[in-house]
């Protein structure tokens, strides 16, 4: 059985590398979208990082960060975000209205 916030992220395009802990996305062919939870040992809480990474062939990789420690709410608040600017700034209508 799968996480509520897996689901929603799963409908949104993301794979889910081990639940709770690391999500991404393939978004082109050197960059994908990156989620990273944690918690501290004494929190029942995990906390999310997001951002982008573009693996360069022939140069160094680049991560642009979209948020950092943020709440299952934030995380899912700001990735819709992100989809719905993404989807604008490519020109295509977004499937999230």
């Amino acid at each position: 059985m799968s996480s509520r916030l897996t689901e929603e992220l799963a409908a949104l395009g993301f794979l889910c590398g081990i639940e709770m802990i690391v999500y991404s996305q393939n978004t082109g062919a050197y960059t994908m979208l990156i989620i990273e939870g944690s918690r501290k040992e004494n929190e029942p809480l995990y906390r999310y990082d997001f951002y982008k990474q573009t693996f360069y062939p022939h140069g160094s990789n680049k991560v642009t960060v979209y948020g950092k420690k943020l709440t299952s709410p934030q995380l899912l608040r700001r990735v819709n975000q992100y989809l719905k600017n993404r989807e604008r700034y490519l020109g295509k209508e977004s499937p999230l209205k």
